[in-house]
């Protein structure tokens, strides 16, 4: 039987690493002793309520200390609890001492929904969340936050009540939480956001991008995936990586990989899947024309040869931005033109090669808050 202690120990070292890789590139986003501080501050903070609490406080610290590794890693804030629990999945896939399915299940939930202080979840969820919001009172400065987004309205109420169950004061006077302004997401908007994607993706194109590390544009681009291998393994391969960054930047912003699907938005399928279950896509046919910051989904547009082995049999195939159409041709922005590894611009025949397109609706906002991540389905409020 394995050491308990041995699982939480691995978990600490790949946070080192992690810390520690961060300090070696030149896209660092935090102060590494502040990151260590935070998760270890979290991850303590989860023990200490678990006990209380009669939960397991190994599934906790170990969630603790995963919490926030992908907006560490990445240097990106929106989404991070959602884009942290499939980050951790593929951490907690490839440790040497495993755990359990349920107990991953346990952990990436209580990740998945760190970010949502407003809505209530399970015990480990709720756990993480009072965690978060505790940690930086006990840790990190305490009262130098109450003037920070760490005091927003639902943190306030959850670190009044743990003041109570812990029977500590942290010195701070609460506010009327009814009078509290509500601060507005910034997901939000309803500006032309697919034109603005074309406008990206026009300039990136013809930039002539590389798939390589050396290249400044692929790896802005790579960041998302928050993988040390990801540059590498998707040389050749990329296209769906470049139109999830046009977005990305154009303010459609999605998560890495939509909880019900088990792909991520790195590959065409997932487009071609997501376009589909939202009403977004529109199938090839004639008279259906093209518009500028519309998605394009190719069917057996690369050549075989140019296609790993595993994915020569799936027709769909590739991906792009348009920019224009003149009803007999369009001009198309691509990541990866061909498989071949670089950027460009094209002009194309219509109707040829095409399976259909993903034409998001400018209002689109994702609503994170409805999916459970236990069910894989949206919550009924």
């Amino acid at each position: 039987m394995l050491n308990m202690s041995d699982r939480i120990y691995e978990i600490q070292e790949y946070i080192d690493r992690l810390v520690d890789d961060l300090g070696l590139s030149a896209n660092h986003y935090f102060d590494f002793d502040d990151i260590k501080i935070h998760l270890s501050g979290v991850s303590s903070c989860c023990v200490l309520l678990a006990s209380r609490r009669g939960l397991d406080t190994e599934i906790a610290a170990v969630s603790g200390l995963l919490h926030d590794i992908y907006r560490y890693k990445t240097g990106i804030h929106a989404f991070h609890a959602h884009n942290g629990a499939e980050m951790a999945r593929v951490v907690l896939k490839y440790m040497k001492n495993q755990f359990s399915d349920n107990e991953k299940q346990i952990i990436l939930s209580a990740i998945f929904h760190h970010g949502d202080k407003n809505d209530i979840h399970g015990d480990y969820e709720e756990l993480l969340k009072d965690a978060d919001t505790l940690s930086p009172f006990l840790f990190e400065g305490g009262a130098k936050h109450a003037s920070s987004l760490h005091l927003r309205k639902k943190r306030l109420k959850r670190l009044k009540k743990m003041e109570e169950e812990l029977n500590l004061t942290f010195g701070f006077d609460y506010p009327d939480f009814e009078k509290q302004k509500k601060f507005k997401s910034y997901y939000g908007g309803s500006q032309d956001k697919r034109t603005n994607a074309a406008d990206i993706a026009e300039r990136l194109a013809a930039a002539s991008i590389t798939g390589n590390r050396q290249d400044r544009n692929y790896m802005n681009i790579i960041r998302h995936w928050p993988e040390d291998s990801a540059p590498d393994e998707l040389k050749n391969g990329w296209c769906a990586a470049f139109v999830y960054h046009c977005f990305y930047e154009a303010g459609i912003i999605l998560p890495i990989r939509w909880l019900s699907e088990s792909h991520r938005f790195a590959g065409v399928s997932q487009w071609f899947s997501w376009g589909n279950k939202l009403g977004y896509f529109i199938k090839d046919e004639p008279g259906v024309i093209p518009e500028r910051g519309d998605i394009i989904i190719y069917k057996n547009s690369i050549p075989p040869e140019n296609k790993p082995e595993d994915q020569r049999d799936i027709p769909t195939d590739h991906i792009g931005i348009i920019l224009s159409c003149d009803g007999k041709n369009f001009t198309v922005a691509e990541g990866n033109v061909n498989n071949e590894n670089v950027s460009g611009i094209l002009t194309k025949p219509l109707h040829k090669n095409t399976e259909g397109y993903i034409r998001i609706d400018n209002s689109f906002n994702y609503k994170d808050w409805k999916f459970d991540y236990m069910t894989g389905t949206e919550r009924l409020k």
